[in-house]
């Protein structure tokens, strides 16, 4: 038989005021990483639902009809006069507008082109045109009472300063831009 120089292991005695190993029971620490990042998560969420969103464009149909567009043939400026303002070296543009298009007109923007004594451009100057009431008191913009198609209404542009050597004859005015409404159908 063979025999183990190892000894088993002995039981130890146990005396009745011998207590057993007092274990103690660790505290939970509060969890502040998972608040943290509670906070943070609830934080990006609120940022993106409040940022603005880009608009959802829709393509338009293949076939979609373009309403017709102002083009400056379909204003017409006639019996223009020069009036000096009472202050300054400023002047009105007075004169008459006619709508000649299909569309009723809520602005238009000139040019105005000084010429000197001898014909030369002394400069140029742009500005929208104002609309004159019945009475001739009142000016009026044209996005409050645009100009209905066929018809015709008094209008005025100031201008505050001209060029020196200017030789006091009307502009040559020239049609910049027109804006206008759709029509209803």
């Amino acid at each position: 038989m063979a025999t183990s120089p190892k000894m088993p292991p002995v039981p130890r005695r146990r005396y009745p005021d011998d207590h057993a190993r007092l274990y103690l029971v660790r505290k939970r620490r509060f969890p502040w990483i998972y608040v943290a990042l509670g906070v943070v998560a609830a934080m990006v969420i609120a940022i993106l639902l409040y940022l603005p969103h880009m608009p959802q464009v829709t393509p338009s149909a293949a076939g979609a009809e373009v309403p017709s567009q102002p083009t400056n043939q379909q204003v017409q400026l006639s019996g223009i006069t020069l009036t000096p303002a009472p202050v300054g070296g400023a002047l009105y543009l007075d004169g008459t507008i006619h709508n000649a298009g299909q569309t009723a007109i809520n602005g238009v923007e000139v040019r105005a082109t000084f010429a000197g004594t001898t014909g030369r451009s002394l400069g140029t100057q742009s500005r929208a045109l104002k609309g004159v009431s019945a009475s001739g008191t009142e000016i009026l913009d044209f996005t409050q009472s645009p100009i209905q198609p066929n018809q015709s209404r008094p209008f005025r542009a100031y201008f505050n300063h001209y060029p020196t050597g200017w030789n006091h004859q009307i502009p040559q005015l020239a049609v910049v831009e027109v804006t206008a409404t759709t029509p209803k159908k």
